[in-house]
């Protein structure tokens, strides 16, 4: 076996208890750089029980992958609620935030029109809206957040919100509706897109520009619930996190040769991307491969179509017999397989890892969790957990970026 293969695709929370306010969540660093936060820092969802709140058992994976399904008018499930006054702190471990002309990230929360959405740009809506404030930091201590109207938000609290209103609320997160579509393409309110239901650009989402806090890269986020009072109480009250986009992005510096400076390492380039690893910029746009990649685009093709790879990650947390398990969240309609292995079985085969027999704990796994109960290992034992989409080959793969697949024993 390779003396640089992780074997292990977790980051294991050994406290017991389910994500209560304030727990820090660790989490493994993702092999493919992409355009979406790697790990969520800190959750800290209003008390007295912040475990009971929607989507809560869920992350942090619910948070991490790209928004869930929804329409104009009907809000998306996909998401991890705040409460009133909560916040949640965004960590991207493999790219930074950068500031380049406008744009640079949309927040993704499930607001939506309520009745019907408009239809031409004079039309008055109304929208069910509950507003966040989002702050950025360049290293994690130092918060900036991004400008806001507090008279319009103090007009907005307790109810929904009209056109006036919506454009009256420019610089908070949790106003503009989303829907499934491109989530690349930034939305703004006050310009009307014939294309987009309601006049809705790309998926909406409300898209933030750094200059307009005066920092040039960014790579922690804080999102804070700005108790409008507009849901109703319980469980789902206060902001519905669902996703953040990154769209001007620039990977970090990788560990690995990187033979033409784009940050992109040259085993990423060859096995994942595709990318030339000796020219910066394959498909000659003017954007070197690493931003295109961090910022949702191909860096083989020169247009601004969408592009992404989204690959799940794995957490796990022991609570006394039961093993936790949780992913990324990638789509409404995608299904998980779930292995099991002892370490002492994985074993080098050569272009691909195998895991050896190991145990199938799950097959065809619906949703972004499985709880499993189980006698905990052995003094000295170590169990690993792999992780697959349902009808693909591969359980992860090694720091050589090679697949692995396992062997007799589990399909």
């Amino acid at each position: 076996m390779r003396s640089t293969e992780r074997v292990l695709l977790l980051a294991a929370f050994c406290a017991a208890g389910a994500w209560p306010a304030g727990r820090a969540l660790a989490a493994e660093r993702s092999l493919p750089v992409d355009c979406l936060p790697d790990q969520v820092l800190r959750w800290e969802a209003a008390g007295p029980d912040p475990a009971a709140r929607h989507g809560a058992a869920n992350l942090p994976g619910i948070v991490l992958g790209p928004p869930g399904p929804s329409l104009a008018t009907t809000g998306s499930t996909s998401v991890a609620s705040l409460g009133p006054a909560g916040g949640m702190v965004y960590e991207l471990v493999d790219v930074e935030i950068e500031d380049r002309p406008g744009p640079d990230f949309i927040v993704f929360e499930n607001a939506f029109f309520v009745g019907a959405a408009p239809t031409g740009p004079d039309d008055d809506y109304t929208i069910f809206a509950e507003p966040g404030f989002v702050e950025v930091s360049a290293d994690g201590e130092t918060w900036v957040r991004f400008p806001y109207d507090q008279q319009a938000l103090e007009a907005a609290r307790g109810g929904n919100i009209d056109r006036r209103q919506h454009l009256a609320l420019k610089g908070l997160a949790g106003i503009t509706p989303t829907f499934t579509g491109n989530w690349t393409v930034p939305d703004d309110p006050a310009q009307w897109d014939p294309a987009g239901p309601g006049g809705v650009s790309g998926a909406g989402g409300d898209a933030f520009d750094l200059a307009d806090v005066g920092l040039a890269r960014v790579r922690w986020l804080r999102i804070i619930d700005a108790e409008s009072n507009n849901g109703f109480p319980g469980a789902g009250e206060g902001f519905d996190l669902d996703a953040v986009v990154v769209l001007h992005g620039r990977p970090l510096p990788p560990a690995t040769a990187d033979t033409d400076g784009d940050r992109l390492s040259d085993r990423v380039e060859e096995r994942l991307v595709g990318s030339d690893p000796l020219l910066a910029d394959s498909d000659g746009d003017g954007t070197d491969d690493g931003r295109e990649v961090a910022g949702c685009r191909d860096p083989l093709s020169p247009g601004e179509d969408p592009w992404w790879r989204v690959e799940p990650r794995l957490w796990l947390e022991r609570e006394g017999e039961t093993d936790r398990l949780r992913w990324t969240w990638t789509g409404a309609d995608d299904l998980y397989d779930v292995l099991s292995t002892p370490l002492e079985q994985i074993v080098d085969a050569g272009e691909w890892v195998d895991l050896g027999p190991g145990d199938c704990l799950g097959q065809a796994v619906a949703g972004v969790r499985l709880d499993l109960v189980e006698a905990a290992p052995p003094p000295g034992a170590v169990r690993s957990y792999h992780l697959r989409l349902t009808g693909t080959i591969p359980w992860g793969r090694s720091s050589e970026l090679e697949d692995r697949e396992s062997g007799a024993g589990c399909p």
